[in-house]
């Protein structure tokens, strides 16, 4: 027996058509605003990788963008 403990997530809440439907829309989001000249941080893109991955609900969105960056 081994000694390694194993992590398992659990599945996503949500189905994978609506998690790439999610990617697709930050991803276009994120283009517009590199040309707008603004760059994404690490720290605010797990922001939206919870919620693409159903780990937060929309509406939890930005007050955590907002707790973060008041700090930045």
């Amino acid at each position: 027996m081994s000694d390694l403990a194993v992590e398992v997530k659990p599945k996503s809440k949500i189905p994978r058509a609506e998690i790439q439907r999610r990617r697709e829309a930050l991803r276009q989001a994120d283009a517009h605003n590199r040309i707008e000249g603004q760059y994404p941080t690490a720290e605010g893109s797990a922001i939206f990788e919870a919620f693409i991955c159903g780990e937060i609900e929309r509406d939890e969105i930005l007050p955590r963008l907002h707790a973060l960056y008041r700090h930045i």
